[in-house]
């Protein structure tokens, strides 16, 4: 059975403060999970963090869960292509990082 895990992220402190960004965008991919029949095994949210860094902490936790669970099958789930990287470069390294 494929299961999801999700990934969100806000990059200002403002939306964090104010409430905006992580628990709407996890809702959309629970929605969005539920409409596919993936169960959510975890949520990774990333609180304040830049798209165009790597070095994110629920970013590495995510591919430390992986790498945990080499024999499951997991899809990744994420609201918007700008919540995954910002930059070209880093979506590629962390590509390669989910795939590898």
């Amino acid at each position: 059975m494929i299961k999801a895990l999700i990934y969100c992220r806000v990059s200002s402190q403002r939306q964090v403060v104010e409430g905006h960004g992580n628990s709407s965008q996890e809702q959309r991919c629970r929605n969005r999970a539920g409409e596919k029949g993936y169960p959510v095994e975890m949520v990774f949210p990333d609180d304040g963090v830049s798209g165009g860094l790597f070095e994110r902490p629920a970013m590495k936790r995510l591919i430390k869960y992986l790498d945990d669970h080499p024999l499951e099958k997991y899809v990744i789930i994420f609201d918007d292509l700008a919540r995954f990287a910002r930059d070209l470069e880093v979506h590629l390294k962390l590509k390669k990082e989910l795939v590898g």
